[in-house]
Parts: C-alpha cells; sequence; structure tokens
C-alpha cells in the first residue's frame, strides 16, 4: 500500500453510527433512557446469518445489540454474549467504551476491496436476514477505533 493512496471521498460521509461496548446492555439500557437517550430497539445483530471474525466463520459468535436515535445520530450498545467476537476482544482488553463509528454505503463488497488495497482489511463481518451485510475494519492502529460500513437490507434504514 502506498502512503500516498486515499479511499475515494466521501466514503464516510453518511456516518450515522457510534457504538459502545458494556458488561450489561440491560443496564446501559436503563442508564441512557434515565438521561433522555431512547428509547432502544433491537439492533441488526440479532438477525445476523452469517458472522466471519478475522476471516473465520463465527457461527458460535453472539452480540446483543440496542440503538437508539440521538438526532441525526444513532448509539449502539453492545453485549458480548458468546464466542469469539471483536467486541468481546475490546470489552477484555480496554473494559467498556467507543469501540467504532459506522457509516452506510451502497456497495459493501466494492468498499471491503478499497479499504483492503488501502491495508485494511476486514475483521469482522455479518449478513444480515433481510439481506444487509456489514464489515468492520482494522482500523484500530490510531486511536483503538474501529470504522464500519453497514449496506441495509429491506428492514434496518
Amino acid at each position: 500500500m502506498s502512503e500516498t493512496m486515499k479511499a475515494r471521498p466521501g466514503m464516510w460521509d453518511r456516518a450515522y453510527q457510534v457504538a459502545v461496548v458494556v458488561r450489561d446492555i440491560d443496564q446501559a439500557t436503563a442508564f441512557y433512557e434515565r438521561l433522555g437517550i431512547g428509547p432502544f430497539q433491537e439492533g441488526p445483530s440479532a438477525h445476523t446469518l452469517e458472522r466471519r471474525i478475522y476471516g473465520q466463520d463465527a457461527p458460535d459468535a453472539k452480540v446483543k445489540g440496542r440503538t437508539a436515535k440521538m438526532g441525526n445520530f444513532e448509539l449502539e450498545l453492545f453485549e458480548p454474549v458468546a464466542g469469539r467476537t471483536v467486541q468481546s476482544e475490546f470489552l477484555e482488553q480496554h473494559g467498556e467504551g467507543v469501540i467504532h463509528i459506522c457509516a452506510y454505503t451502497d456497495d459493501l463488497d466494492r468498499d471491503i476491496e478499497e479499504m483492503a488495497r488501502l491495508g485494511h482489511e476486514v475483521i469482522s463481518y455479518g449478513a444480515l436476514a433481510d439481506g444487509g451485510k456489514f464489515a468492520y475494519f482494522e482500523t484500530r492502529q490510531v486511536g483503538g477505533l474501529v470504522l464500519e460500513l453497514f449496506q441495509p437490507g429491506t428492514d434496518w434504514h
């Protein structure tokens, strides 16, 4: 990868979400709702049919996820439940905290190829029951932050 290569302009312009890993999603939901954030609803994680972690099939990987609108942005909460996930690794290594920022895309396959050319491989990939799909990229080397792209299916917009 050349240091002069850059992502296409606008790739991250449709950022809409920040995600936080928590130990107890029920406590976290109640905490944020008391602060006026919410109501929370089940997120797309529960509808993941196919999941790969570091390129390997991960059928035992499971996380609970909830989302709440905050103006034009969304707060997503994650609680790792089973198997090896990026969220469980984060929780073990850092405790609770912000794990990723996510943006919408209309062509995830194109963007996966582009990010790979830039040296950022997919560390977590999922395909949803409604045809949506997501990819988390290895961008933790600066600030520990994962960047995610989400291509909505029929149920999540």
